[in-house]
């Protein structure tokens, strides 16, 4: 695959990539109020890839993301950027539609995330709701070397 191709699912050096990141550029619009970019950060792997089109991180109340959530319930369109300087300045973009889900919601959708202790250590305390994007489109830009 060249560096620019885009596709329409993550390929496995693109999940892979993802799992390893802290941190992501979201960048949300709405019609009659234009544009934010929200920086977001976590630990490795605090965005989930539940599936080849399918990706989700958790919020834990942040008000900081108030924004972002009201222009996703109001536009699904998001973009995500994942960088990682350390290693050449490589960048992952992923276009697709987004949809804000209760905990409750997602755990019931997700069986696997009731397994998974790490999001119960955030805080001592639950996500209070999830976001999730559908993949539309992905690449990867590249200066360094993604695997």
């Amino acid at each position: 695959m060249s560096d620019r191709e885009v596709l329409a699912e993550l390929d496995e050096r693109m999940q892979s990539f993802v799992r390893r990141q802290e941190m992501m550029f979201v960048a949300t619009g709405e019609p009659d109020d234009g544009h934010d970019c929200t920086f977001v950060t976590g630990g490795p792997g605090f965005v989930r890839v539940l599936d080849v089109n399918r990706l989700a991180w958790p919020e834990f109340d942040d008000e900081s993301l108030a924004g972002a959530m009201a222009d996703i319930r109001r536009d699904p369109r998001v973009s995500l950027l994942f960088v990682d300087f350390a290693r050449g300045a490589i960048g992952l973009h992923v276009s697709g539609q987004a949809k804000v889900l209760d905990d409750d919601a997602m755990r019931r959708a997700y069986h696997a995330l009731n397994l998974d202790p790490s999001l119960d250590l955030v805080a001592d305390r639950r996500p209070a709701r999830w976001i999730t994007v559908y993949v539309e489109e992905a690449y990867i830009s590249a200066a360094g070397e993604l695997d």
